[in-house]
């Protein structure tokens, strides 16, 4: 039964009371509110979007298209003659390329009751478009460096090592891989057709492993492990790595978590799964092909690249590591020297403009030449002298010995996954090469924002009165000269 309403009234009145006499304390709890401004944590770095050119069509046409005179320097005849003898005629060879237009876009919406409860605060529709343009420059500089419309080639079947560094027991095993695009490492679209390990046998034992490797896929940064106690399956998710390499440790009943930050930074938190009987997503048609698809796939008849052993082979110098490690040798990184300096030379007589690696390789290489001996670190110092020194240092160009002594640069690119080195060219010293722009993002329509207006969906949560709005690119990666470009893959 509820008290008196007489009671109640005589309670509330002997509390005011008592607030009247005791004062006003710090628990009273009569406080302002502060609120700071509206922060924002995303890190929006953009290097390779902001080196390549944009161009805009001044025609429409589901294809930028241009025209090449190859290289057939080896396939001239030999121009010694005898008197009265006519020159031999010199051989030619042209080839048409296309890079197919696609659509890039992100949308945002921003309802009424939003704008109501932000008043005195902030502009939530400036925000969501300060946001969302954020999100497409990120995507821009992820796309035109791994999109790719082809799928990648099917991986060789992996090879098995025992080994035993784990928790194994006497049980057999099976091994699955795919392998990932750029595009899929960011994205989580998919990967590969997969390929099946022959069964490992362990008789005995507890601590038992399995170390995988498989052949590199050409144009692939990462591959997906699965683990299966059948040939069929189920299969489970392992890992992921950035090598063609992995090791197996234990059996699981279940996906495993994916890699950290710290071995596969940025990667796309969409689990991967395993398809062994078709492309599971590494052709995305809704791709354009980016400056990695640009040096991994084989070009058709009409000069549209496809899956690496469908055409004719892509001109740009290819090696994999295989996961080893980079490596010192007179001061520089042999690996460097000897799988892309070297070869491009030999190929197009001239240096690359610069080296674009990972945050992990710029690491690794500054550790390898400042770690040596052979080094010459300076310690800088202040007025404290050598009680204030400052340690520590980065690499930021390599000499070029094959091309003469030629300084390179080296750059940090946030879209390129850890294990992949790349040797960009943008200038190619080719008589009358009628090349402005190697690399180029050319636009049919360049990033444009479109208003929808008001709009409502009835009985939805977000469904308004609201305001829509998208951000839209239509656009293709053009590169003129993949012969004078280099990639080394699967650096440990």
């Amino acid at each position: 039964m509820s008290a008196p309403l007489a009671q109640v009234t005589e309670d509330t009145l002997a509390s005011i009371a008592k607030a009247q006499t005791t004062g006003i304390l710090e628990s009273t709890g009569i406080y302002s509110y502060d609120l700071s401004g509206l922060v924002s944590l995303i890190p929006v770095v953009t290097p390779f979007r902001d080196i390549v050119a944009r161009t805009t069509s001044p025609d429409g046409n589901p294809f930028a298209v241009w025209r090449a005179i190859l290289n057939a320097t080896n396939s001239q005849p030999d121009p010694a003659i005898g008197f009265d003898y006519a020159g031999s005629e010199v051989v030619f060879q042209e080839q048409d390329f296309q890079a197919r237009y696609k659509v890039l876009a992100f949308a945002g919406l921003v309802t009424q009751d939003s704008f109501d409860m932000a008043k005195g605060y902030g502009d939530p529709y400036s925000i969501a478009t300060f946001n969302v343009l954020n999100q497409m420059l990120i995507a821009e500089d992820r796309k035109l460096m791994g999109a790719q419309s082809f799928a990648l080639k099917q991986p060789a079947t992996p090879v098995l090592t025992q080994t035993t560094v784990g928790s194994i027991g006497a049980v057999s095993l099976y091994v699955g891989v795919a392998a990932r695009t750029g595009s899929g490492y960011y994205y989580g679209s998919g990967n590969s057709r997969g390929t099946v390990s022959a069964v490992s046998t362990f008789g005995s034992g507890s601590t038992n492993s399995v170390t995988a490797t498989v052949a590199a896929v050409r144009g692939a940064v990462a591959y997906d492990w699965f683990y299966s106690a059948n040939s069929t399956g189920p299969w489970y998710y392992y890992t992921t790595t950035t090598t063609n390499t992995a090791s197996i440790t234990s059996t699981i009943t279940a996906n495993n978590t994916l890699p950290s930050a710290t071995q596969c930074p940025d990667m796309s938190t969409v689990v991967p799964t395993f398809n062994s009987a078709a492309d599971n997503g590494s052709a995305n048609a809704n791709d354009y092909d980016g400056f990695l698809a640009s040096l991994a796939g084989d070009y058709n008849g009409v000069g549209q690249w496809g899956t690496p052993g469908s055409g004719t082979a892509n001109p740009s110098v290819y090696k994999s590591l295989d996961g080893a490690a980079l490596t010192l040798s007179g001061g520089s990184i042999a690996e460097i020297e000897n799988y892309l300096f070297l070869p491009l030379w030999n190929q197009i007589k001239a240096s690359p403009t610069a080296i674009m690696v990972s945050a992990a390789q710029a690491q690794e290489i500054a550790n390898l030449i400042l770690s040596q001996p052979s080094a010459v670190t300076y310690l800088q110092t202040d007025e404290a002298g050598r009680a204030n020194v400052t340690g520590g240092g980065r690499i930021g160009s390599l000499i070029n010995a094959p091309a003469g002594g030629i300084s390179v640069p080296i750059e940090v690119h946030t879209s390129i996954p850890p294990g992949t080195i790349i040797a960009r060219t943008d200038r190619v010293p080719f008589p009358q090469a009628n090349i402005s722009s190697v690399l180029e993002c050319r636009c049919l329509r360049d990033t444009a924002q479109f208003d929808y207006g008001i709009s409502r969906v009835a009985n939805a949560i977000g469904g308004g009165p609201r305001k829509e709005f998208e951000l839209r690119t239509v656009s293709a990666l053009v590169n003129r000269a993949p012969v004078a470009m280099a990639t080394l893959s699967n650096v440990s």
